[in-house]
């Protein structure tokens, strides 16, 4: 009775300081009904948030001078030759690239996603550094692997800058693989666990017999690195998130005589201006694992993407009006749920969705309110 009183106190407090009553009562009759139940509207939040103030720039997200957001992998060294790695041919030596594998450390967040994703501007870049005088070509071979599913970059060998000796005694360089001249869109968007790769070194001899080891004294030396960059330039099509958490809802104090059963409905009303081109479905469901029963909350639409042009960035915003509603009987499903599960549905601007850019000024502007009717049962 006491915790009935307060919870009744509390709720007037509240309105109050920031809402409204939407129905009304005569409190005379209390003494006889000893049961209310008023519809209450709480303004709750009201704010704006951009990509840049939800995710900072790092070693791994990172913001070009347009303010497009890129991703970065690195994988450091990759190749480091020395000449004695090479066979002894007498016209073309070759250096074996042990195999290897590059871990890119996304496998947990990659079993909560199903969809179908497409980035469209993906670059590997080859940085190295050369001291070696004759030609040197690279056979790189490389394979992206998900699960059981693997795609191979089909990348043809390429030949490195060399330094022109004597005046110049080592060359830095890089060489770029992009959709020109490889698989590489359908190997990123596959998207890889673990990046596998092997390859070979072959150099081709053409200076005059003894040159090469007067030229540098043995102390020839190829070392490389791969850089991996992944603009956000995508497509997403019914892109799934989901993820099950203990239930946070059910009340597990026995003595407690308030629970959120104690609620006819809660609704959270939801009002948002998007600039960013993805739309975002939600649900929200409680899970028994013993009986498998469950109870959802459908908040699908609850934003629209904004509009692009014809280069995938947003040009304006889109507006949104939801009501995310949370009934007696979810919360009575609750009792005896031990899971909650969240799913989440992203898609690009457009039907079908298409290629849109993330840029880090994108913004959300949003105003929350909460109209909750209470079950008080105050004998």
């Amino acid at each position: 009775m006491i915790k009935r009183s307060f919870l009744f106190i509390s709720l007037l407090m509240a309105l109050f300081v920031s809402g409204c009553i939407k129905d009304t009562y005569n409190m005379k009759m209390l003494s006889k009904k000893g049961h209310l139940s008023p519809s209450l509207a709480i303004s709750a939040v009201k704010g704006d948030i951009s990509f840049s103030d939800a995710v900072k720039t790092n070693d791994t997200v990172v913001f070009d001078q347009n303010k497009l957001v890129v991703l970065v992998f690195k994988k450091d060294p990759l190749v480091d030759l020395k000449l004695t790695d090479f066979t002894k041919g007498t016209i073309v030596k070759t250096a074996v690239i042990d195999p290897s594998s590059f871990d890119l450390d996304i496998s947990d967040i990659l079993k909560h996603i199903n969809g179908t994703f497409k980035f469209f501007s993906p670059s590997i870049k080859f940085n190295y550094t050369n001291s070696f005088t004759n030609p040197v070509k690279v056979n790189l071979n490389i394979t992206g692997r998900r699960n059981t599913n693997t795609v191979a970059l089909i990348l043809a060998p390429f030949t490195l800058s060399k330094p022109n000796f004597p005046t110049q005694q080592e060359i830095s360089a890089s060489y770029v693989i992009d959709k020109a001249n490889s698989n590489l869109p359908d190997l990123i968007s596959l998207p890889p666990e673990i990046i596998n790769y092997s390859g070979s070194v072959d150099m081709t001899i053409t200076t005059k017999e003894g040159q090469e080891g007067d030229n540098a004294i043995g102390s020839n030396r190829l070392l490389g690195s791969l850089e991996v960059q992944i603009p956000l330039d995508l497509q997403l099509t019914n892109l799934q998130f989901a993820d099950t958490v203990d239930n946070f809802i059910k009340n597990d104090d026995s003595d407690s005589e308030f629970g959120p059963e104690d609620f006819q409905f809660l609704r959270i009303m939801i009002a948002a201006k998007n600039g960013f081109p993805l739309g975002v479905s939600m649900k929200m469901s409680t899970y028994n694992t013993s009986t498998k029963s469950k109870s959802t909350v459908d908040a699908t639409g609850i934003l629209l993407p904004a509009p692009v042009d014809g280069n995938g960035k947003a040009n304006g915003v889109t507006e949104t009006s939801t009501t995310i509603e949370f009934t007696k009987e979810f919360f009575s499903s609750a009792k005896t749920a031990d899971k909650i599960i969240f799913q989440f549905i992203l898609n690009t601007t457009g039907t079908p969705p298409q290629e849109v850019k993330i840029y880090s000024d994108y913004m959300i502007q949003f105003n929350a309110a909460l109209v909750v009717k209470p079950d008080i049962n105050l004998n």
